[in-house]
């Protein structure tokens, strides 16, 4: 028996096919009100392959890799990622996946194809850690094909390399070099950006403790014991779809650190001026919610939840992590660091933790690293003041009796 039959019902035709037994009853999948039987039997065919896929019509010597992708992200990554990583992940794919392999149909992608996009990509300058999340999405998305969807048999992604590091680029890196910020460039930046100002703490955390961006803006007074001296780093916030939304730290850094006494004062004046401030505006403060979808609310809904943010103006309104393009042109142009950006400070915190002598150990808790050679080769720059301690250890080691005589 065919797999999808039509026949002619008055005037229309209609399509049918045999469905799963359900507690033992025979079921058919069955459509009418077609003009004609070519109609009908196209749009049976279609209704056959999207049961037998589970609702999806998705065939892989017809369906092409950019319309996989979609269902792939409404399949699964929207589903069982954050909103946050989906967001990521879309950027990704619209502006450098589907361009290049989106016309492939599925079935037609090979580790030839794949290792050339990543190649090309190499060549024109972007950095590895963008060329690691574009072979993850790709990789992920195959590995749902293979695995759950059974459209492919293998993941052609799988054998696909990153160039090695000793194959020189055409093009130099994009990626961008970090700086670090001097004593006497961060007291004027400080000087510029006083205390009471929308950029004074998140550039103080980031500063002297090490935070991320999207970390700095996402503390809660919660997060902060003055008792124990600790900071939780518990989340970030970032822009999804213009909306701000809460989600665990990158790579799922989630950490406690120490405060030093000035960041302890700093945090705890903070805290103070924000009661008065609340006290002062009583009914036209500004409350901030995290909703059940972990956005940020200014009014209360269904499921949402009253938090307290550290960094909100004198009136409770939150101040926004786009706050800080703000201030890195003021620093950029005004104060004449053209080199500062905002991710500086986290590389100045690690630096100076090192030349003074910290333990490796602790500047990868406090900066959230999950391998700590990421911490040393990225963040931990040489400086004169560490090749003077290196140079004071050797000045100190005893000479040989008859190197005088060399």
């Amino acid at each position: 028996m065919a797999q999808v039959t039509v026949r002619k019902r008055g005037a229309k035709w209609e399509y049918r096919f045999e469905m799963a037994s359900v507690s033992g009853k025979r079921q058919q999948g069955t459509r009418g009100g077609f003009r004609t039987k070519a109609d009908a039997l196209r749009a049976g065919s279609k209704a056959y392959t999207e049961y037998n896929n589970c609702g999806v019509s998705l065939t892989p010597s017809e369906v092409s890799y950019a319309d996989f992708l979609d269902h792939w992200m409404e399949a699964y990554c929207k589903t069982e990622l954050t909103a946050v990583t989906c967001a990521g992940y879309e950027k990704r794919i619209r502006n450098h996946i589907k361009p290049t392999l989106g016309a492939y149909k599925l079935s037609a992608l090979s580790t030839e194809i794949i290792q050339k996009f990543l190649s090309e990509k190499y060549h024109a300058g972007y950095s590895r850690n963008s060329l690691v999340s574009l072979k993850g999405i790709i990789s992920g998305s195959l590995k749902y094909a293979v695995l759950t969807a059974k459209l492919l048999p293998t993941n052609p992604a799988t054998n696909a390399h990153i160039p090695s590091f000793r194959v020189q680029p055409k093009t130099p890196s994009r990626k961008i070099e970090r700086t670090i910020i001097s004593s006497e460039q961060m007291a004027t930046i400080l000087k510029r950006f006083p205390y009471g100002t929308s950029s004074h703490l998140p550039i103080l955390l980031a500063y002297r403790c090490g935070l991320r961006l999207g970390e700095a803006y996402a503390v809660f007074w919660s997060d902060i014991d003055f008792e124990a001296r600790t900071l939780h780093v518990r989340r970030q916030v970032q822009y999804v779809d213009e909306n701000l939304v809460f989600s665990p730290p990158k790579y799922g850094s989630a950490r406690k650190i120490r405060l030093d006494s000035y960041m302890l004062e700093v945090l705890g004046r903070a805290k103070f001026d924000q009661a008065e401030n609340e006290k002062y505006y009583a009914e036209h403060y500004t409350h901030n919610y995290e909703g059940p979808g972990r956005q940020l609310l200014t009014s209360p809904a269904p499921g949402a939840e009253e938090i307290s943010l550290v960094n909100v103006r004198e009136d409770g309104s939150y101040i926004q992590p786009r706050t800080e393009r703000h201030a890195s042109r003021i620093i950029h142009y005004q104060l004449g660091f053209p080199e500062y950006n905002f991710h500086s400070l986290r590389h100045t915190h690690a630096t100076m933790l090192a030349e003074r002598g910290a333990l490796p150990k602790d500047i990868q808790n406090r900066l959230g690293h999950k391998n700590i050679g990421v911490t040393m080769q990225i963040y931990v720059h040489l400086t004169r003041e560490m090749e003077d301690v290196s140079i004071g250890i050797l000045e100190d080691m005893p000479i040989p009796d008859d190197a005088s005589d060399a």
